[in-house]
């Protein structure tokens, strides 16, 4: 029998066929962030008081080759996206989420919350956006004004609520309870307010979804509760509310808020002269430390005791990484001047004073 040679002759052809075909090239991965091409608002001022909350709305055309990646604000993160930042003290961002077109081109919107917050020019300062490329996300993060021609709202604002936090006794002793003071005033008239309903929460609470308490204020524009020993070790916070973003539920739109813990600690301050007495108009050195020194930077008050029997402010210094300070005093004339050095209060520690020390100008 014969050998046929076409069958091997024919699958030759075709692998050499196949072979000739180049292959085809992967796409190439998408290394650019999204591009902002525009921003704009649906009004350009807003006059707002006391606690109203008004929206202003914004759209934003953003592109990417692979798409714009949505995600929710994650307090425990700090993480969202795509949103806007703007000049402002409180709720500065507003989340954006897609309206028209798709996440590779498309408009993406959100409700910028106004309260009483805010006055007079405010304007975009910051966008950020995440790509869905996951190896990893490639991220836009800049000023909008660098790139695109930005729209800005101005803001009349009038009669915001204020509060303060105070406690006491302050410092602390361990393992006492302590009294929670909220006081809330108008900023236009500088007046109490009366019958204000604000939040109250602690420690996880003051920064993402936790326990919130609802209080009001008496007669006087005060509200105060006492707080045991183990709840006084947390952060405390309290917060006046506005209405949310509707994108948006943390963190709450607030129209004033404070916070801090109950400090346990007080400036032990001491100062030393380098002469008692000198001749009037001459400079004194006084040298001096601070305790608890971990306050490198931390300004100190050099002051006098003036005929109408008050304190008044002659000097300043600044604390050193050591926790020391340099002051000079100037007696001004021929008689015996009483001075204290103040070093003030601060988030963790109420404000300490030295002894009484003379200087005499001869």
């Amino acid at each position: 029998m014969r050998t046929s040679h076409v069958a091997p002759a024919a699958s030759l052809l075709a692998l050499s066929l196949i072979l000739a075909v180049p292959a085809t090239a992967a796409p190439a991965a998408d290394t650019a962030p999204p591009q902002l091409h525009s921003i704009t608002f649906d009004r350009s001022s807003v006059a707002v008081s006391g606690l109203q909350t008004q929206f202003v709305g914004v759209r934003v055309r953003l592109t990417d080759e692979t798409g714009v990646q949505p995600i929710d604000y994650q307090a425990s993160q700090e993480l969202a996206s795509p949103y806007l930042r703007f000049n402002a003290s409180l709720n500065s961002f507003v989340l954006l989420r897609l309206a028209e077109g798709t996440a590779q081109d498309g408009i993406w919107t959100g409700s910028i919350p106004v309260t009483s917050a805010w006055s007079g020019k405010i304007e975009p300062v910051g966008i950020y956006a995440m790509d869905q490329t996951l190896t990893p996300a490639n991220t836009l993060d800049v000023d909008p004004r660098t790139v695109v021609d930005t729209p800005s709202i101005q803001v009349q604002s009038s009669h915001r609520p204020m509060i303060d936090m105070t406690f006491s006794p302050e410092p602390l002793p361990k393992g006492k309870p302590v009294v929670q003071k909220i006081r809330a005033w108008d900023a236009t008239t500088g007046k109490p307010w009366p019958n204000l309903s604000f939040k109250l929460s602690m420690d996880n609470g003051c920064v993402e979804p936790g326990s919130v308490w609802t209080a009001r204020t008496g007669a006087n524009g005060t509200y105060q509760r006492t707080l045991s020993a183990a709840n006084a070790q947390w952060l405390q916070c309290a917060w006046v509310p506005g209405v949310n973003q509707p994108t948006m539920p943390e963190p709450p739109t607030k129209i004033a808020s404070d916070g801090g813990h109950v400090r346990t600690e007080r400036y032990s301050v001491n100062a030393t002269l380098a002469a008692k007495s000198v001749k009037a108009g001459t400079n004194v050195n006084i040298n001096g430390g601070i305790k608890p020194n971990y306050v490198k930077g931390k300004l100190v008050q050099l002051q006098r005791l003036y005929a109408d029997k008050t304190w008044r402010k002659v000097g300043t210094a600044t604390v050193r990484a050591s926790g020391r300070f340099t002051l000079v005093a100037t007696p001004p004339g021929r008689a015996t001047y009483s001075y204290r050095v103040y070093a003030p209060g601060d988030y963790a520690v109420v404000g300490g004073l030295s002894k009484v020390f003379t200087i005499r100008g001869t």
